[in-house]
C-alpha cells in the first residue's frame, strides 16, 4: 500500500487524510478517498513490483527458470537437467568462449568471473610447455562456487586456445605453532672434602662435572596446493 500512502500524504487540509496512520499500520482504510486511494495504489504496486523483476531478472545473475531459459536460448545454450547455479555459469561460459581469442588476461578474467572474484585473486603461471596454471585462494570462494568449482575448473577448457593445457589450483593456507625447547647450558660447581682421617700429606679426590648440552631441534614444514 505505499502508493496509497504516497497519494494520501500528498492531500491538503482540505481533504480527511485521517488513513494516513492505518496505511503505515497495514490496516483497511475507513474514509471514501482513503479506499479510493488504496484501489489505485493496490494496482500501482503490482505494477512497480513487476517491473523490478523485470529489471533485476535482466541480470543473469539473478534471472531464474523460465526467464534464464530464454536467456541462455539467445547464446544457443540448453539447460538440460542443470540447475539454475550451473545454468548460469554454462551460459557465462558460452559468452566468454564468443568472445575470448585465449590472451592471459582474457583468461584470467573469464576465471575470476565464473569463480565469482576479483581478477586480481587470480593468480597465473605460464609453464612450459604451452600449459596455464591458475590459483585462486580458497577462503576467497563463496559456497556455491565452491561446490561446483570441479565443473567450473572443466568448463573453463572450452575458453583457452587449442593445444594449451591448463590446470586449476585452490590454494588453501594453514597456520600453526610448537613449542620448540633446547637445552640451557649449566654448570655444577664442585666442592671436594678431605676425609676426617686426613693428617696432611698429599690427597687427591675426584667429582663429576656436568653441564647441559644444547639441543637443536630442526622443523622441515612442507605446503602444498589443492587440484580443482
Amino acid at each position: 500500500m505505499s502508493f496509497a500512502r504516497d497519494m494520501m500524504e500528498m492531500l491538503t487540509s482540505a481533504y480527511d487524510r485521517s488513513d494516513i496512520p492505518r496505511f503505515k499500520r497495514n490496516e483497511m482504510p475507513q474514509t471514501n478517498v482513503g479506499k479510493l486511494f488504496f484501489l489505485l495504489g493496490y494496482g500501482f504496486d503490482i505494477i512497480r513490483e513487476n517491473t523490478e523483476r523485470v529489471r533485476l531478472w535482466d541480470d543473469i545473475d539473478q534471472a531464474q527458470g523460465k526467464s534464464l531459459d530464454r536467456y541462455g536460448g539467445n547464446y544457443g545454450v540448453y539447460r538440460g537437467e542443470a540447475p539454475d547455479e550451473l545454468y548460469r555459469i554454462m551460459i557465462k561460459v558460452k559468452i566468454l568462449s564468443m568472445l575470448s581469442a585465449g590472451q592471459m588476461d582474457t583468461i584470467i578474467n573469464a576465471a575470476a568471473v565464473l569463480f565469482g572474484v576479483d581478477s586480481q585473486e587470480v593468480r597465473a603461471e605460464e609453464v612450459f610447455p604451452a600449459k596455464i596454471w591458475l590459483y585462486i585462494d580458497l577462503d576467497k570462494l563463496e559456497e556455491d562456487r565452491l561446490r561446483l568449482a570441479n565443473t567450473i575448473a572443466e568448463l573453463m577448457r572450452r575458453i583457452k586456445a587449442a593445444g594449451v593445457g591448463m590446470r586449476i589450483f585452490l590454494v588453501d593456507y594453514y597456520l600453526g605453532e610448537e613449542t620448540l625447547y633446547t637445552g640451557a647450558v649449566a654448570s655444577v660447581f664442585p666442592q671436594i672434602k678431605a676425609p676426617a682421617y686426613y693428617a696432611g700429606g698429599k690427597y687427591e679426590g675426584k667429582t663429576g662435572i656436568y653441564a647441559g648440552m644444547p639441543t637443536l631441534l630442526y622443523a622441515n614444514v612442507q605446503f602444498g596446493v589443492k587440484e580443482g
